[in-house]
């Protein structure tokens, strides 16, 4: 494995404003593949990536569903913020 980037190399996501959820996703997963970043350690990380709302959204799911993988994570994530008004934001931008 690379050295992984440091925590001021890497994306964070707040959730609000003009976020992109997908971007957020797929750049984690870019520098996964890049630097052959294991799993627990995207997961270990995410409490430093995720910021504002978008953290406060995060402990309440880890309280409750407590450590999972990185793929649950992203299906958490698109659940979270593919609503409907995004959609349509989204397709309006096309």
């Amino acid at each position: 494995m690379k050295e992984a980037p440091q925590l001021n190399e890497c994306p964070t996501f707040t959730g609000e404003g003009e976020y992109d959820h997908i971007s957020f996703i797929k750049t984690i997963e870019m520098l996964q593949e890049d630097y052959a970043i294991p799993d627990e350690l995207i997961t270990t990380r995410l409490h430093s990536l995720f910021e504002k709302s978008a953290k406060r959204w995060y402990y309440g799911i880890r309280q409750t569903n407590g450590k999972n993988t990185w793929s649950w994570w992203k299906q958490e994530i698109i659940t979270k913020w593919a609503n409907d008004s995004w959609k349509y934001k989204i397709g309006n931008e096309f």
